[in-house]
């Protein structure tokens, strides 16, 4: 009986010597397969990968070249997206700054609109004053020089300054004399300021 038991043990094959049996020689044809089809101008790798990607289960896990190119696609689209974004967001501040700039400027363009309307309101005045100060003048000049005196006292002094600076020199001279010392003298001062 002992003998049998021996006989059992050495009869049954143990899980390693069933995968030298199988495993290796199966490897071993596919490597002698792979290089017999490769010498005969078929591309084994790529025609594997398909065929693996066809099988449901494997396909997640075999990619192809077509795969790996649309997946280096994709990565260079959001790159680019990416680069894109942030130009859009520096633009944008370029945007919003500018604005500002043309607000100020608008801004400005509105108070430089107003003092020269202002400017433009007070020329015409002046110019309205120039006018008749020169017709006043006219008048203070065609009167007699004792009379054009005693009224140039009386009026406000810049007034009478003013009338006597656009007088010909003659007339005023003549009107300067008719008026008391120290009226002439203080007129006189006011037309040298």
């Amino acid at each position: 009986m002992a003998q049998t038991e021996e006989k059992t043990k050495r009869k049954k094959a143990g899980f390693f010597q069933w995968v030298l049996v199988i495993i290796v020689p199966l490897v071993f044809g596919i490597i002698v397969l792979s290089i017999v089809l490769s010498l005969m101008g078929i591309d084994v790798l790529n025609t594997s990968k398909e065929f693996a990607n066809n099988v449901p289960f494997l396909s997640s896990v075999v990619t192809t070249q077509e795969e790996e190119e649309q997946v280096r696609e994709q990565n260079n689209f959001e790159k680019i997206i990416s680069e894109k974004d942030s130009q859009i967001e520096n633009l944008e501040v370029e945007v919003s700054s500018q604005s500002q700039t043309i607000d100020e400027l608008n801004q400005e363009v509105v108070k430089l609109t107003e003092k020269l309307t202002q400017a433009t309101e007070n020329q015409e005045g002046n110019q309205e004053e120039t006018k008749n100060l020169s017709k006043l003048t006219k008048s203070y000049e065609e009167m007699e020089p004792e009379r054009a005196a005693s009224i140039l006292t009386s009026v406000e002094e810049g007034l009478a300054t003013a009338i006597l600076n656009e007088m010909k020199d003659e007339n005023r001279g003549e009107i300067l004399s008719q008026m008391d010392a120290e009226v002439a003298a203080k007129l006189t001062q006011s037309l040298l300021e």
